[in-house]
């Protein structure tokens, strides 16, 4: 079996096992009560896939890119471009384009308008709250 199917494999079975584990979904999320980057992806897939194309546009705007993206780095290891100066620029660049969607969607939807939502039940917001009321 080719390396980037083992890693494929191994990759997709620790997400499935994180989520199957915790039985909650994103780990990020409901550790901190904040949506992480990825936020909205799998439901923006899941619109698409039922053609809906302005609702996935809406629950993460980077859909269209990210799969694509992974299924790349994990086919050529994480190799956009044989120049390395290239490569680090363009994940460098990738991952500023992340960072400032993310950041935007905060700033307009944060913290009450899908799926950038703030979640008061995670871990860390529910023991804050849990530690004010005993102070």
């Amino acid at each position: 079996m080719k390396i980037w199917i083992k890693k494929a494999v191994l990759g997709v079975s620790a997400v499935v096992a994180l989520v199957i584990l915790l039985d909650r979904g994103c780990v990020f999320y409901h550790l901190t009560g904040i949506p992480c980057l990825g936020c909205g992806l799998t439901r923006s897939y899941l619109a698409a896939m039922r053609f809906d194309f302005g609702e996935a546009f809406r629950m993460h705007p980077l859909w269209p890119v990210t799969v694509p993206v992974l299924l790349w780095a994990v086919w050529k290891d994480g190799v956009f471009f044989n120049d390395r100066r290239q490569n680090l620029v363009f994940t460098l660049l990738l991952g500023l384009v992340y960072i400032g969607v993310y950041l935007i969607r905060m700033w307009l939807l944060f913290p009450d308008t899908p799926p950038m939502q703030f979640y008061d039940g995670a871990l860390i917001p529910a023991l804050y709250q849990r530690l004010s009321d005993i102070f």
